[in-house]
């Protein structure tokens, strides 16, 4: 942990969530986001075949991960989703696993349940605002902002882990604050604690690259959106950390930059090395002065898309502040 004053809500986000492995259980998707970095529509291989789960969870294993994340597309919609949770306990890994969600399908009488019942200890949901008109905008459908309400609340009442995932874009970053509150009010109506809140910038990939005039925004303000969110949910009493944003834009702000406290990577099985992780391809750091920040190591840089449109002006060399 390279943080200086790290906090308790992200630190134990991180316990729930390492040391994991991916099984990506395909594209398909009950929803259809317009920042999705990997659309449903750009793959016509639908689900992953139940005959490559195994060899994906012999690969976790063997590179000392105990707990698997479920991801897609929507892995809630695998039609083989509870043989997938069942190849992982006769493996020997019977508990602590982990959703990526957008939780439309949570909200089905007693799904949340048996989930947990099966081995999930942690739910990622992705909520992206508290406004049903927002909601129809980004996920590109009408009506399903109350089944994603009624999903939440059913993953807060499992027993499970939760925490909310938001991915910010030019759209809904105003209503971060209001969503801070809903999350916050969501919460206390089931009586439970508030869940720890990830804000999370978009990246300009897939159809988020593909509308991009429509969600990205400058480094300026997606910061002072981060901010003002980040601000509400303490208010509220809501854990909360933010992803995708430099160091060097809000220095202030670099202990709850998730991005520090995990490290999301890949690995050749056979050797145990680390590996080229997939969206390198796209990060570049803005400037050769970079070399000389105190952040250096630990900073992705940036996607390139960003470069071209708002320029390397605002991404300047900082000392170590807020680290060890």
């Amino acid at each position: 942990m390279p943080l200086r004053a790290p906090v308790d809500g992200i630190r134990r986000l991180v316990d729930w969530l390492t040391p994991s492995f991916y099984i990506d259980l395909g594209r398909p998707c009950n929803s259809a986001c317009l920042y999705c970095a990997v659309p449903p529509h750009e793959d016509a291989q639908g689900f992953t075949p139940m005959t490559e789960v195994p060899d994906i969870i012999a690969a976790g294993q063997q590179v000392g991960c105990d707990r698997a994340i479920l991801i897609g597309g929507e892995p809630t919609i695998h039609p083989h989703l509870g043989d997938v949770l069942a190849m992982l306990r006769d493996a020997g890994l019977p508990n602590d696993h982990i959703v990526m969600t957008n939780g439309l399908r949570l909200a089905k009488a007693g799904f949340a349940d048996a989930l947990v019942a099966a081995g999930v200890g942690t739910y990622h949901v992705s909520i992206d605002t508290a406004d049903p008109a927002v909601y129809d905008d980004l996920s590109r459908s009408v009506g399903r902002h109350g089944v994603q309400a009624l999903g939440f609340e059913a993953a807060l009442r499992s027993g499970a882990n939760v925490y909310v995932y938001t991915a910010v874009t030019a759209l809904n970053a105003p209503g971060l604050p209001a969503l801070a509150a809903w999350i916050a009010a969501r919460a206390a109506a089931v009586g439970c604690p508030a869940p720890p809140w990830v804000l999370a910038v978009i990246k300009p990939i897939g159809d988020g690259l593909r509308h991009a005039d429509r969600l990205l925004m400058a480094p300026e303000d997606a910061v002072a959106a981060v901010r003002a969110g980040l601000l509400a949910a303490q208010a509220c009493g809501v854990p909360v950390g933010f992803r995708n944003i430099q160091a060097c834009l809000a220095p202030d702000l670099v202990r709850f930059n998730v991005d520090y406290y995990l490290d999301d990577f890949s690995v050749d099985v056979r050797s145990g090395e680390r590996v080229s992780y997939s969206h390198e391809e796209y990060w570049r750091k803005p400037s050769d002065a970079c070399g000389r920040c105190g952040h250096e190591a630990l900073c992705t840089g940036i996607y390139g898309e960003m470069a071209e449109r708002y320029g390397r002006a605002a991404y300047v060399p900082i000392g170590r502040v807020g680290l060890r």
